[in-house]
């Protein structure tokens, strides 16, 4: 159908007029404006900025693990074995291996939300910010997926709260654009106390 024929069609429907525009102004705009999200921009590798030979995932494990770490080699760079809290399920794991690293504000859900023009720098910045990564169950982090808060939840109830705290946080951090929805949804379910 062309353009004349479908908008001579909606017209006479206040409801499909309106329809109408939201589909044409999502065309503009995805049409004009929207960069394709490139995980490899934001994250190629984890880096070791310190030059320690540990990357960041293996910072991160050292700094979380409730008990002392070992190594998969001598020379201390890759971790083996921790012992280390998923916040997101409250189950405990003990090999390195069965962790991800979790965004808490996804790479892909921030590209959307205000980051896709930001400098190569910048998404890399916040792809390896501390303040928003966890160690979390890799099945777990995979279910997940690219979704924020109002798509998706962890189930370990009494961490609902904090992880909606920290999403907020680094969006405030970042300066991440909320749609009015978003917001509302993100309030109330911060008002909730255990989901």
């Amino acid at each position: 159908m062309q353009w004349s024929g479908l908008v001579s069609f909606c017209l006479p429907f206040k409801r499909n007029r309106i329809l109408l525009t939201g589909v044409l102004l999502g065309l503009i705009s995805s049409a004009g404006y929207a960069q394709d999200y490139e995980r490899r921009e934001w994250l190629p590798r984890w880096s070791d900025t310190d030059r320690d030979c540990q990357d960041t995932r293996h910072e991160l494990l050292i700094r979380y693990s409730l008990a002392p770490v070992t190594y998969t080699r001598p020379d201390g760079c890759k971790v083996a074995s921790g012992l280390w809290l998923d916040p997101y399920t409250g189950n405990f794991f003990e090999k390195a291996s069965d962790l991800d690293v979790e965004h808490i504000v996804p790479l892909k859900w921030a590209h959307d939300h205000g980051a896709a023009g930001w400098s190569s720098e910048k998404k890399r910045m916040f792809a390896e910010d501390p303040d928003n990564l966890w160690l979390v169950d890799d099945g777990r982090n995979q279910s997940k997926g690219h979704r924020g808060p109002d798509q998706w939840m962890p189930p370990y109830g009494p961490v609902r709260r904090h992880y909606i705290q920290r999403f907020m946080a680094v969006m405030k951090k970042y300066g991440l654009e909320y749609t009015a929805e978003e917001q509302q949804i993100f309030l109330a379910l911060l008002e909730r106390r255990h989901g």
